[in-house]
């Protein structure tokens, strides 16, 4: 599973949000199908003070979650770490639900808005969501080893500063404090086996230790 669909399934639900937090969390989309297009070899970071999105890789991208982003990136041209995460709807989230629908994952319903709006998307194989959520648990409490996907939904999470809501139960009974120290040791040392791997995990050490994603600070 992509880590954009990953985090799309921690953060949906049928709620309405302040225009701040949803931003944000769009932001936290874009890091994420960042470090997919990362891991599926088609941009790296750059070793620059200010790491810069580099576009390697050549030929048509078959995910068409990837397709997407991949397009916007190549219209922009180089572009800082900061700046790519902050490109208006990089990560297409319609794209990322056509992807879990076809999953068997998730399902369209009635649209919102007296039929006008978008179509509500619900869950349909909660086990998928029940089972990643028991891995973070294991991973946060030491139990067992974090790989570099699952590092990457938490440093995105923290970034934003939701991750103590989204994984309250997950997280139980550490305290947000020892929360935040927990992720941010996971980012700077979640193994990497190869050099896109090893982009990701760099990523993730700059999202948890600077304000490259804004956090999801609601208004009232």
């Amino acid at each position: 599973m992509l880590i954009s669909e990953k985090l799309y399934l921690l953060m949906a639900d049928n709620q309405q949000k302040p225009e701040a937090v949803m931003t944000a969390a769009g932001y936290g989309m874009n890091a994420a199908v960042l470090s997919d297009l990362m891991i599926a070899g088609r941009v790296a970071l750059s070793d620059d003070t200010v790491p810069r999105i580099k576009l390697i890789g050549a030929g048509p991208c078959p995910d068409p979650v990837l397709a997407s982003s991949l397009e916007k990136l190549e219209k922009k041209g180089s572009l800082t770490l900061d700046a790519a995460v902050k490109i208006p709807g990089l990560c297409n989230v319609r794209r990322v639900t056509d992807s879990l629908a076809k999953q068997g994952i998730v399902e369209y319903g009635s649209r919102t808005m007296l039929g006008l709006g978008k179509e509500r998307v619900n869950i349909l194989n909660e086990q998928i969501e029940r089972q990643m959520r028991a891995d973070f648990s294991a991973q946060i409490h030491g139990k067992r080893p974090s790989g570099i996907s699952d590092t990457t939904v938490l440093a995105i999470l923290q970034a934003l500063g939701i991750a103590q809501k989204v994984l309250a139960d997950e997280i139980s009974p550490m305290s947000s404090g020892q929360a935040q120290t927990r992720i941010a040791e996971l980012a700077q040392d979640s193994p990497a086996a190869d050099s896109a791997q090893r982009a990701v995990a760099e990523m993730n050490a700059i999202i948890t230790s600077a304000q490259v994603i804004p956090p999801a600070t609601g208004s009232k």
